[in-house]
């Protein structure tokens, strides 16, 4: 599960830096020019990192404001690239974590990278989903209780099969048994209904040590996935 990254940048100087930096730090980058392609992508797929060029692209102001409301990548780390129309702090207004001045170096870049990986590798443990079969119970808000199967979890909800139609939003308690005997409880709410994934369910609210608990058992699934893909991926 590598991470991505998304760069809208044009100058040849520029975009080789920025390449050095992330491939030396194995992130996948995907470059754009056109401010319409790039807000479209912004919103199809999530990117964990995007450096967007302020000044010398046209729309790279758009691409860095549409950013934040970006339903797939709002909490992406943003790098925005300056040269004298935009002042620092209308680059942190617009939504960039991080603001380098040009020319834009490969040394520099990854200096700054180095600063936003830890942040960068924390959003993406939050979004892991791990594929888990066990049941669990689900209790409507009248009391009564359902048997249902996880599909798959995350630190702040799950995707379920539901044996009866929920409304979005119905409020509900789940509880279930991590591998190991761990015991998980948390108050809920139905987020989604897709055809052929089941039901979405949000956490709302959960003990402090069950969340520990469950970030942990999370922690533990995401590294060791992550070795293994690393390990897989290495040449021979």
């Amino acid at each position: 599960m590598p991470l991505q990254a998304l760069l809208f940048l044009r100058e040849p100087e520029a975009l080789r830096a920025a390449r050095q930096a992330f491939d030396s730090s194995n992130i996948l980058c995907q470059v754009g020019t056109d401010p319409v392609q790039a807000i479209e992508l912004l919103h199809k797929r999530r990117f964990d990192a995007v450096v967007v060029d302020c000044d010398d692209l046209p729309g790279g102001k758009d691409v860095l404001q549409q950013l934040r409301s970006s339903p797939s990548s709002k909490r992406a780390m943003a790098f925005a690239i300056i040269n004298s129309s935009t002042t620092v702090r209308q680059a942190f207004d617009l939504g960039a974590n991080f603001v380098l001045d040009k020319p834009l170096t490969a040394e520099r870049f990854t200096r700054t990278l180095r600063a936003a990986q830890g942040l960068m590798k924390r959003e993406q443990r939050r979004y892991f989903r791990n594929a888990l079969e066990t049941e669990a119970v689900v209790t409507l808000p009248e009391g009564k209780e359902h048997r249902i199967r996880i599909l798959n979890l995350s630190e702040g909800g799950m995707a379920v099969k539901l044996p009866v139609q929920l409304q979005t939003a119905t409020p509900v308690r789940v509880r279930f048994f991590l591998p190991g005997g761990l015991r998980i409880e948390a108050k809920a709410e139905i987020t989604w209904h897709k055809e052929n994934a089941g039901v979405g369910v949000r956490f709302l609210h959960m003990d402090p040590k069950m969340q520990r608990d469950l970030e942990q058992w999370l922690g533990h699934r995401f590294e060791a996935q992550n070795a293994h893909i690393n390990a897989t991926a290495r040449p021979r």
